[in-house]
C-alpha cells in the first residue's frame, strides 16, 4: 500500500509531467505568450513552479545536512491559511523574491531540474524513516518551517493553480490567433 509520502510524489511528478508535456508540445512563441504586457509568459509561470520548490525545500541538501526547525504557535497558525489561499486560488505576491523567474531558462532545463527534484524526493522517501515526515525540515516564506509532506500538499495546489493561469494564456493566445 503506498505510503501518504508516495502519493503526494507520485501526485506531483504526474501533474508536473502533464503540465511538460502541453509545455513541450507549444511552439516558442506560445511559451513567450502573456495574458497582458508585465505579466509572466507561460515560461516564466513554469520557471517560477521550479524555483519555489527548490527554495521550500531548501535547495534540496543533501540528506544529512537537514535541520529540524522550531515551529512556533504562530507558525503552525499559518500554515492553513496559506494553504487556505493557495485553496481558493487568491492572487496573492510571490511571498520571496528568490522565487521569482530570471526569464534565462529553457523549457528542457525546467524539465532536468524538476526532474532532480523528483530524484531527491525518491530518494529522501527511500532513506527517511516515517518519523523523519513529521519534522520540519523545509521552510515557506510566510508559513514557516514545515514537514514534507505539508511542503508537497502545497506544491500540489501551487501546481494546480499555475496550470490553470497557463491554460488561461493559451486559451486566450488561441482566441486571438482565430
Amino acid at each position: 500500500m503506498p505510503t501518504p509520502l508516495h502519493s503526494l510524489i507520485q501526485s506531483l511528478d504526474d501533474r508536473r509531467s502533464a503540465l511538460l508535456e502541453v509545455l513541450d508540445a507549444l511552439a516558442p512563441e506560445a511559451l513567450q505568450a502573456r495574458l497582458q504586457p508585465g505579466t509572466w509568459s507561460v515560461l516564466e509561470i513554469a520557471e517560477h513552479l521550479v524555483v519555489a520548490e527548490r527554495v521550500i525545500l531548501q535547495g534540496l541538501p543533501v540528506q544529512t545536512e537537514l535541520v529540524e526547525r522550531p515551529r512556533s504557535f504562530q507558525h503552525r497558525i499559518k500554515y492553513p491559511l496559506v494553504m487556505l489561499v493557495l485553496k481558493l486560488a487568491i492572487p496573492v505576491k510571490v511571498p520571496s523574491k528568490r522565487m521569482l523567474p530570471v526569464g534565462q531558462c529553457s523549457l528542457a532545463d525546467l524539465g532536468d531540474e524538476w526532474d532532480q527534484h523528483l530524484r531527491w524526493l525518491r530518494a529522501f522517501e527511500a532513506d527517511q524513516g516515517a518519523g523523519a515526515l513529521r519534522k520540519p525540515f523545509f521552510v515557506h516564506p510566510v508559513a514557516g518551517p514545515i514537514t514534507l509532506l505539508q511542503a508537497l500538499r502545497m506544491d500540489l495546489l501551487h501546481v494546480q493553480i499555475h496550470t490553470r493561469q497557463i491554460t488561461k494564456i493559451l486559451r486566450s493566445q488561441a482566441r486571438q490567433n482565430l
